[in-house]
């Protein structure tokens, strides 16, 4: 008999056919079960008693939408909803009976939070074998660190990114983004699809772990590794730097009417020519040794300190047209209104329906497939909205569905 994962290959939905018990909450597991929804395979969020996953009270600058926060109605769409109190033991037994029909699981509670539940690795793999469980943490199960909150800024400070860019008197410098839980999804994502590829051939599940730390370390591998490796590791200087990992030109600068432009790795001596600046060639030439660190930030500075004069007589549309013609690489910096507007950005929007009625507008799915180029989307869900349908799907009678509502192990949609 085919497995689900290999009868999913006939099917137009790359995960048609994978079922997926997704108890995430805030953003690195709900975008990685999310992207698993928009490829075709069932997601089931089991969401606690009390209000559930705390993203749907968190709203990003405020902003809700159909009584959620936009944060979750924008992390949980292709999913369902079942409210299910895992600290009781009828909770706890009707997610063993899920996870009998299950191919993956994913978590992201603290460090031994699973264990107290009993729903961990090994205890849950005792049930189905061939269960994928994956697990995403801040820091990892071991450690000083174990226990403290894997949050995205935090994380950002801890492992020396915020220190890579600004100036030297300057506070350090965090992404806007939520980039560590970003990167996290993604690699649990992959990370559990390298398992049920194995699990074609071995016919077992096993276990997938991602930190966060591990995540942001990885996305940060050439900086960490040039650092280990340099004489005189780059230090920020009295000029604004993107990044003390990249030579210059490498950053964003100011031109005229209060517009921005952005310029990439350019060699000095095109750029010199291109924009009449023979002096650039000149201080190429006269890079200082990697060595004597204070004497590189000092020439940085320099380059942007020159770059800065020239770029600041004409508007950044001038600059890209001029530079961009010539090959080299740059850009106009947007805002979202002016990102949001351009044809570019259009065929990765989409207009999404609320089962409370209306419409808002989403990112649209970012990987597309050529058996598949138009996945079916469906709205996060309301807060227990399926607890019901998802128990009698897996062969919950009535009355047994019934008897956990009134004991409070199971709750059904409360429309708020």
């Amino acid at each position: 008999m085919q497995t689900a994962f290999e009868q999913s290959a006939q099917n137009r939905s790359p995960l048609k056919g994978i079922k997926v018990l997704d108890l995430t909450i805030a953003m690195a597991g709900p975008l990685c079960t999310q992207r698993m929804g928009e490829m075709g395979a069932e997601v089931i969020k089991i969401e606690a008693p009390g209000g559930g996953d705390f993203a749907r009270h968190a709203p990003m600058a405020g902003v809700t939408k159909f009584g959620d926060s936009t944060c979750f109605v924008t992390l949980n769409r292709n999913k369902k909803s079942l409210v299910l109190d895992l600290k009781s033991a009828e909770g706890r037994a009707v997610l063993y009976d899920l996870v009998r029909q299950a191919d993956v699981l994913i978590q992201n509670f603290r460090p031994r939070v699973a264990d107290k539940l009993a729903i961990d690795y090994d205890t849950l793999s005792k049930i189905n074998p061939k269960l994928v469980y994956g697990s995403i943490s801040g820091y990892g199960n071991d450690g000083p660190m174990k226990d403290r909150p894997g949050q995205d800024l935090l994380l950002q400070s801890f492992t020396g990114l915020t220190m890579n860019g600004g100036t030297a008197r300057g506070l350090p410098q965090a992404s806007p983004l939520y980039m560590v839980d970003v990167t996290a999804s993604h690699m649990m994502c992959e990370g559990v699809l390298a398992a049920l590829v194995a699990r074609i051939s071995t016919g077992r599940g096993q276990q997938v772990n991602v930190t966060m730390m591990g995540a942001i370390m990885e996305m940060q591998c050439q900086e960490i590794t040039s650092y280990l490796e340099a004489d005189s590791p780059p230090r920020r200087g009295e000029t604004p730097q993107v990044s003390t990992y990249q030579e210059p030109p490498y950053g964003i600068y100011i031109c005229a009417a209060n517009t921005f432009f952005s310029i990439a790795q350019a060699d000095l001596a095109v750029l010199a020519k291109a924009l009449d600046l023979p002096i650039l060639a000149e201080i190429k030439a006269a890079r200082p040794p990697q060595a004597d660190g204070e004497a590189v930030a000092a020439w940085r500075d320099r380059i942007y300190e020159i770059l800065s004069a020239k770029l600041l007589t004409q508007t950044a549309r001038h600059w890209d047209a001029l530079l961009s013609e010539l090959g080299i690489w740059c850009i106009v910096v947007n805002d979202y209104e002016s990102f949001l507007k351009h044809p570019q950005s259009q065929g990765n929007l989409t207009k999404m329906k609320h089962p409370q009625g209306g419409e808002y507008s989403a990112v649209a799915p970012a990987i597309s497939f050529s058996d598949a180029p138009k996945p079916e989307l469906f709205a996060a869900p309301r807060y227990g909205a399926d607890s019901r349908t998802i128990l009698s799907a897996h062969g919950f009678d009535a009355a047994r569905i019934d008897a956990l509502v009134a004991s409070g192990a199971v709750i059904e949609s409360v429309v708020r």
